[in-house]
């Protein structure tokens, strides 16, 4: 008798313990359900305190394949935050987007969210520098070059449309490109991130697509090896200040912001928002130059012998042959000279909060 006693004070125990456990998940749960309530039911007023734009426009390439599942958390974020949902624009591949986000904000958008590549960007940038109107942006593309220098989560869709809503604007500088191409026409472009000529821009343009789809960015490192070899460029230029000097050299590059692919911070002293653009010209002559190069991009602040590199409000580029170039990663035909101009504060874009101390650490 003793023993069945004893069984059936063990039973009982574990019965209790387990009834308990039952009972806790059940509160913890409906506590967690009633925040998630709660906080549904605040969002309007969160967006309101954030400063959430009540008007949404989404801009996507459609040839991306993130954009079908960013398009449903853009309409549940709009959603829960209790505004309209937002209209649709899809880009043109005539123009990479330029026209859709600037009917976008005819439209009377206060926030576009931009899904696509560089050359998206860089089109949206267009249209919206110098207005009020804010950008997000879910980086889709290859290099995602500005994602990057703003510290966006790259492979993270959803975490960089809870940005869009969330995040804080932060002004960046635009720099407005004049070119004259080699057949004689010109354009106006503009660059948020790098602009060049000479061996950055043969890179780009010999990247294979199809090895950018299978490999991403590290098809960018085949086209640089296959592309080491090569001659050096004369180059005059001339800043605001008026001083102009000659050179010979590998690639001009005008830089709003340095960090590329792979880690490479190409001109540590840019700043995205000092109202300066930074002139950083590659001579390097050999192989054991080459690694120097690569090797100073790869360390921070660490500047390498064979570039060279100075700040400037303006510049101009004169070309003594056209020379292949490239805008943001996307490349553009043989050009003579470029007039470069930094817009300051220009762009309103949507950036992950600051870290607290406690996270920085």
């Amino acid at each position: 008798m003793a023993v069945c006693a004893i069984v059936a004070a063990i039973i009982t125990t574990v019965a209790w313990r387990k009834a308990r456990e039952r009972a806790n998940r059940a509160e913890s749960l409906r506590a967690e359900l009633s925040n998630q309530l709660t906080q549904a039911y605040e969002l309007p007023q969160v967006a309101s305190s954030l400063g959430v734009p009540k008007r949404v426009a989404m801009v996507y390439n459609p040839s991306k394949a993130a954009t079908d599942q960013a398009m449903p958390l853009v309409m549940q974020a709009c959603g829960l935050f209790g505004l309209s949902e937002p209209k649709l624009y899809e880009t043109d591949p005539d123009d990479s987007g330029f026209a859709a986000v600037q009917r976008a904000k005819d439209d009377g958008a206060q926030l576009v969210v931009v899904t696509g590549g560089d050359g998206t960007v860089r089109a949206a940038a267009k249209a919206l520098m110098s207005s009020d109107v804010q950008m997000g942006i879910i980086p889709t593309g290859t290099g995602n070059l500005l994602a990057r220098n703003l510290h966006l989560p790259i492979n993270d869709v959803q975490a960089c449309i809870s940005i869009a809503f969330n995040g804080v604007v932060r002004p960046i500088d635009v720099i407005s490109l004049d070119m004259l191409y080699a057949d004689g026409t010109r354009e106006n472009m503009v660059s948020v991130v790098i602009a060049g000529a000479g061996y950055d821009a043969e890179i780009m343009h010999s990247t294979s697509d199809r090895l950018k789809a299978a490999a991403g960015w590290l098809a960018y490192t085949e086209a640089g090896v296959r592309n080491l070899r090569g001659k050096r460029h004369a180059v005059t230029i001339s800043t605001d200040d008026g001083e102009s000097k000659r050179y010979r050299l590998r690639s001009a590059m005008i830089a709003n912001c340095g960090y590329l692919t792979g880690g490479i911070n190409m001109v540590p002293e840019a700043a995205i928002d000092d109202g300066l653009l930074d002139v950083a010209l590659l001579d390097p002559r050999h192989l054991v130059d080459w690694i120097q190069v690569a090797t100073a991009a790869l360390k921070p602040k660490t500047k390498s012998p064979r570039v060279t590199t100075f700040q400037a409000r303006s510049c101009k580029m004169v070309f003594e042959e056209p020379l292949v170039a490239q805008i943001d990663g996307d490349p553009i035909p043989k050009t003579k000279e470029i007039v470069a101009k930094n817009i300051p504060d220009s762009l309103q874009v949507r950036v992950p909060l600051p870290k607290t101390p406690n996270e920085r650490e």
